[in-house]
């Protein structure tokens, strides 16, 4: 899709005003709204957040993908960051969308569609609150757990109904998060991890009741020995909870995995990815 193409399917104006504050610079960040954290998480993680991410199997990702959507035409990939998986798709042949709240992670996104010879469109916009016309695309994904940040359980409704509004009729939603009855049982307090520049301890409270898990990622530059934290909370939600939401705006699941291997979703799965269908 050429980028001049991009009026066509955008709306001519917001058709909702997202009642949040501008991004925070970092030196505001102990100021900053509980509610509206998540706003500037991701953007001040930047080449952290790019480097995690990088070192996923983002192949065997796509490759799943193409299986398991089978709808052709506009894919929109909604809280698409560094644009791992919708690059891949572009390379393949998809008309491809990518769509984050961070400036970092895009302008990151942007740098590495260059490097790969890829072009396609990318809007900075709220889930809740997508500047798309109605009926517009046949496939949304949403991939490595990026739902379940926002406010409240309503406020995700909100961004589900979204979804429904610009999926044509027919076409498909794949949403891919942690499965919370798999990470109960394998939970632990803490964990570290190494990455090429710098070493990553995390620190995790899982609140099985209230269905939450919070962390605190400690990061620490192997250049300079700096040390940066970054504290965010996840609302987890179970398969019934999942079906039922998808259900209230207006998508039927039409099947369910467990991981990026297509096996069946169990309680024991590390992933719960839900392929869901506009009626």
């Amino acid at each position: 899709m050429p980028w001049e193409d991009l009026k066509k399917i955008c709306l001519s104006r917001v058709h909702h005003k997202p009642e949040r504050k501008p991004l925070i610079k970092e030196r505001e960040v102990e100021l900053m709204d509980k509610q509206e954290w998540y706003a500037s998480l991701f953007d001040r993680l930047g080449e952290y957040w790019a480097e995690i991410a990088e070192a996923r199997s983002t192949e065997k990702e796509v490759e799943f993908i193409e299986n398991a959507v089978r709808p052709k035409g506009l894919v929109l990939d909604l809280c698409c960051g560094t644009s791992r998986h919708s690059i891949l798709l572009r390379a393949k042949g998809r008309k491809v969308i990518g769509l984050d709240l961070s400036p970092n992670l895009l302008r990151i996104a942007k740098r590495k569609m260059v490097l790969e010879g890829v072009s396609f469109p990318l809007i900075r916009a709220e889930m809740r609150f997508l500047p798309l016309k109605e009926e517009i695309l046949a496939v949304v994904i949403n991939m490595f757990t990026s739902f379940g940040y926002l406010p409240t359980e309503k406020e995700d409704m909100k961004s589900l109904r979204e979804v429904a509004r610009t999926l044509k009729r027919g076409g498909a939603f794949l949403i891919d998060v942690v499965n919370p009855e798999h990470l109960i049982q394998v939970f632990q307090k803490k964990d570290w991890a190494e990455f090429a520049h710098f070493y990553l301890l995390e620190r995790r409270t899982l609140d099985p009741k209230r269905m939450r898990l919070f962390s605190q990622w400690i990061v620490l530059d192997k250049a300079g020995n700096k040390a940066r934290t970054f504290d965010h909370n996840l609302r987890l939600y179970s398969l019934p909870q999942l079906r039922e939401m998808l259900k209230k705006a207006g998508l039927a699941v039409k099947k369910t995995y467990g991981d990026y291997e297509e096996q069946r979703f169990r309680s024991v799965s590390p992933r719960l990815i839900v392929l869901a269908e506009k009626k």
